[in-house]
């Protein structure tokens, strides 16, 4: 459903910039008045008429990696993102997205439009054992054939061997680090985790310059994509950064930005957290904290050190967001120099809940939430934290303050796993100020992006090169962004997950999920839960409802395992 929120937390100076921005506000409330609701408009022809443009939108498409539901201002956090707050109240707020359980299925459904499974293609020698299908077009080959120019700058995480890197997959101009993660400084690395290419070229550490740091190294090369291209050629820029994925890191003259601010712990955080998000509107009905159920330790339980460890590393986490949003603003401040911000369609959004990772902070007292092991050339001691040589994460407690009232975090099959904030700006077609509950999945990224560029999905068949492909599965989002239809997803549509053994399916309100037991020694009975009257799902109904439940795996088993 599609809602209004008339309380938003933004001062003065902003939001009269935003209306400056959106001075056609007016005159697009009276278009999408004349639209009918029982008629939604979709297709390309939609999309064509919803811009009201001579030529197709541009297209930014950000991912932040790790980001926690209530990490940026406009979701009800505290950190310091003014450039991304503009664009979120300037736009549409997405607060029932579900992502994957951590980043490499997100972005397989992204790319492919289709579930994580079947567009994950086994690989011998790749890393995490895949690749992004060749049974799926991917979403930049299908903008390439729109007459799309098509760039990538940032994390890909989707096949690291040849053929199946950014180059091979559609897009004309890249750098990215192809695996997981990464340093964001040149010199240390952790395992595998070095795996930058530019434009197809695989680099050592040597050549990257002295001054790298990941977030304004990935900035740097989308500005320079996007003034190369041809005056009047569309561009997809697709820019998935790794901030503020672990390692926490930083320059040197950002690192203390947050020193204190933390020191009351990820308990009060919480409570801040949530009651922000209920203010910015973000919080579905139903949400409470009532019947949370932490994992971390209170904070009050902590020793002395314990505690400064935590807080520390949560400063420079809040900085990385800091930098990210920073660098958004540079990109948005190009795009209003070169008079292309007013047909640029701006997509927002993190792959999937915070992340719990206690490397470098772990007492022993929490699970390690993963992360690579600590070798003997890092150095994790608290003077470091966030430099070169460290490799740290900000820990469970702060994970659990950015996703709460939604259960655990990173790596799970429930919301707090699978929620990830988002927002959508386009002053032309999306209104301003509103907030959607409507669901949908990061399946439906693909279609939405088609309609946007005014063109469809072959279907089920050969493409390009004679291979064969699969029809997507994903729903556009596009109608409902304009105002013209209320939902993304009707009440019978199911999406599933699998992950770990376990599994998870919505349908409508109603969500099954079974998890890993500890040490994964098999899974938990399934469970449900009613996410419109319990999003914190802190109350099972599988006992009372196991013709239901029976339904639900059934759906499961057939179309999602």
């Amino acid at each position: 459903m599609f809602r209004l929120y008339s309380g938003i937390r933004i001062n003065q100076t902003l939001y009269n910039n935003m209306k400056l921005q959106h001075g056609l506000f007016a005159l697009l409330l009276f278009v999408l008045q004349a639209c009918s609701p029982e008629d939604p408009a979709s297709g390309p022809e939609a999309a064509v008429d919803a811009t009201s443009s001579d030529s197709p939108p541009n297209i930014l498409f950000i991912v932040a990696d790790d980001l926690g539901f209530t990490d940026i201002g406009a979701f009800g956090g505290e950190i310091a993102t003014p450039n991304l707050d503009r664009l979120a109240y300037g736009g549409l707020r997405l607060s029932n997205l579900h992502a994957a359980a951590y980043c490499r299925p997100t972005r397989l459904m992204l790319m492919s439009g289709a579930g994580a499974v079947a567009a994950s293609q086994p690989m011998e020698g790749s890393h995490r054992g895949g690749v992004l299908s060749m049974d799926y077009a991917a979403l930049p080959e299908l903008l390439q054939d729109a007459g799309y120019a098509t760039y990538i700058s940032g994390k890909w995480d989707l096949g690291d061997l040849p053929g199946h890197t950014p180059r091979a997959r559609g897009f004309d101009r890249s750098f990215v680090e192809l695996t997981g993660s990464a340093n964001y400084f040149p010199g240390t690395f952790v395992g595998r985790a070095f795996g930058y290419e530019d434009d197809g070229r695989r680099l050592t550490v040597e050549d990257l310059p002295e001054d790298f740091y990941a977030t304004e190294h990935y900035t740097d090369k989308m500005l320079d994509y996007l003034r190369s291209t041809d005056e009047g050629t569309p561009w997809f820029a697709f820019v998935p950064y790794t901030a503020p994925h672990w390692p926490l890191q930083l320059p040197d003259d950002w690192l203390d930005r947050n020193a204190g601010r933390y020191d009351a712990g990820y308990d009060a955080l919480r409570d801040d957290r949530f009651a922000g998000a209920v203010e910015a509107g973000v919080m579905p009905d139903g949400a409470s904290l009532e019947n949370f159920d932490p994992v971390a330790d209170p904070w009050a339980e902590l020793t002395a050190e314990e505690q400064r460890k935590y807080s520390r590393a949560q400063e420079i986490y809040a900085g990385m967001v800091e930098y990210l949003d920073m660098s958004v603003g540079r990109v948005i401040d190009y795009l209003e120099e070169s008079g292309q911000l007013e047909n640029t369609v701006i997509v927002f959004t993190a792959d999937h809940g915070a992340s719990p990772g206690e490397q470098g902070v772990n007492t022993g007292r929490m699970p390690g939430g993963g992360g690579p092991a600590v070798t003997d050339d890092i150095d994790n001691s608290l003077e470091n934290f966030g430099r070169a040589g460290s490799y740290i994460d900000h820990g469970r407690g702060f994970a659990e303050a950015a996703t709460a009232p939604f259960k655990f975090n990173k790596a799970s099959l429930t919301e707090g796993g699978l929620r990830a904030a988002a927002f959508v700006n386009y002053p032309r077609a999306v209104e301003a100020g509103g907030v959607s509950d409507a669901f949908m999945s990061f399946m439906d990224f693909l279609p939405t992006v088609l309609d946007v560029a005014a063109t469809e999905h072959p279907g089920a068949g050969p493409y390009r090169d004679g291979r064969q492909i699969n029809d997507i599965i994903g729903r556009s989002a596009w109608p409902h962004f304009t105002g013209n239809a209320p939902t993304v997803h009707s009440e019978t549509d199911t999406v599933g997950w699998r992950f770990l053994g376990g599994g998870a399916l919505i349908r409508g309100r109603h969500k099954i999920v079974n998890l890993p037991r500890p040490g994964f020694l098999g899974v938990t009975p399934w469970q449900l839960y009613d996410l419109q009257e319990d999003p914190g799902e802190s109350h099972d109904l599988a006992a009372d409802n196991p013709e239901l439940v029976a339904e639900l795996v059934r759906e499961w088993e057939a179309n999602w395992r």
